[in-house]
């Protein structure tokens, strides 16, 4: 148990708190705490628009995939009152179908067929045969196509979501961390940039919301600075829907934003956009 009650607000904010005990101390302080309760209320806030910030559209060939695959996937049968849920289903009778009331055995007729064209229908050529050989051999080979493109995509499926699954890690450490701290700067020109610094960690998130678009050329790069100078700490995705793990964070960090080229620079170039500072 941590021996700070204060420091839970983070984690509880998250719902990361996994020891019952810890988490009704909390609770039964965060009653009457106004200063817990009010952390709790801007990590709650900042959780939510880095939540906004993180999320992925689904990929626009997701849904032609499922209702593909629907066709493919075999229905359970319906539920029969009196019958156990395992018991194979009855097929229904088929309507107007009448019994074979054809003589069988020794005693039946031994008559031609009907017409000439029944006749034919019961021999069936040789090339017909070897054309649906090549007609299967053909299909089969492009099923195979469609399996590895299949499996290829699932593999970099699968990775995207690896990589979300890791981003979401650090940032829920970072959120988690006894000492984390959270702020809000308006940026000149519109939009704002929040951060989420923990010194403990040495990292800082950085989400922005509605900054303005930039040429391809150019790119926001973030800016961690103190008294000595600023040091690089990574660019801002270019469409603004993922928030970024910053590192080394110090407690007398400022983070700040400015325009660069697209690769990013050394040094900063421009003026800073917009500078915010946990307190």
């Amino acid at each position: 148990m941590r021996e700070d009650v204060h420091a839970l607000a983070g984690a509880y904010a998250l719902d990361a708190i996994d020891d019952a005990e810890e988490r009704r101390l909390f609770e039964s302080h965060l009653a009457g705490c106004e200063t817990c309760a009010a952390e709790l209320s801007e990590f709650r806030a900042t959780a939510a628009r880095l939540g906004v910030a993180v999320a992925e559209a689904p990929p626009p060939r997701l849904r032609g995939r499922v209702l593909a695959d629907i066709r493919r996937v075999r229905q359970l049968p319906p539920v029969t009152p009196g019958l156990p849920p395992d018991a194979p289903a009855q097929p229904p009778d088929a309507p107007n179908q009448r019994p074979d009331m054809t003589l069988q055995g020794p005693d039946a007729p031994n008559r031609p067929p009907d017409t000439q064209s029944e006749a034919r229908a019961r021999v069936e050529p040789i090339r017909s045969r070897r054309w649906r050989r090549a007609a299967v051999a053909g299909l089969a080979a492009a099923a195979c196509l469609v399996t590895a493109v299949s499996v290829a995509e699932a593999v970099r499926e699968r990775q995207r979501v690896e990589q979300a699954e890791d981003a979401y890690r650090d940032v829920a450490s970072v959120l988690s961390a006894p000492d984390a701290r959270s702020a809000t700067g308006i940026a000149r020109g519109g939009g704002t940039v929040t951060i989420v610094a923990s010194a403990s960690r040495g990292r800082v998130v950085v989400a922005s919301s509605g900054l303005p678009g930039l040429p391809s050329a150019r790119a926001y790069q973030l800016w961690l600075i103190d008294g000595n100078g600023a040091r690089p700490a990574g660019l801002l995705p270019a469409d603004g829907t993922r928030a970024v793990v910053a590192g080394t964070w110090r407690p007398a960090d400022k983070l700040g934003v400015t325009v660069e080229p697209a690769g990013g620079s050394a040094r900063p170039t421009t003026e800073p956009i917009v500078l915010v500072e946990t307190t």
